[in-house]
């Protein structure tokens, strides 16, 4: 019986990722940034009390609403207050809704 042939081993032809280039791989060229931790807390509570804790597509009062881009960050929308809205959250709620019918868009090639 003889020995199968040797594989000789590649070396590896991809450069080491720098951890700088992590960062745009992670949204979409101009797309805006997003907030969080605290700095998301304090715009949220300002949302929501300058709607009046109501939903911005039924009029639904509450205070555990979503608070949602107008124009979406990935789509060059802003975190500027203008363009936060608050609408109801959970499954078949306004905020699933409006997030489908963004999604539905995109697959059609029209956002």
């Amino acid at each position: 019986m003889t020995n199968p042939p040797r594989l000789r081993m590649l070396k590896p032809k991809l450069a080491t990722l720098d951890a700088r280039q992590v960062r745009v791989l992670d949204t979409k060229a101009g797309a805006t940034a997003r907030v969080a931790g605290g700095g998301w807390m304090t715009t949220r509570t300002r949302i929501q009390k300058r709607d009046l804790y109501t939903c911005a597509a039924c009029g639904r009062v509450r205070s555990d609403h979503e608070v949602d881009h107008r124009v979406p960050l990935e789509q060059g929308g802003s975190n500027d207050d203008d363009n936060l809205q608050l609408l109801c959250r959970g499954p078949g709620q306004c905020h699933a809704k409006k997030t489908a019918a963004e999604a539905a868009a995109r697959a059609r090639g029209a956002g």
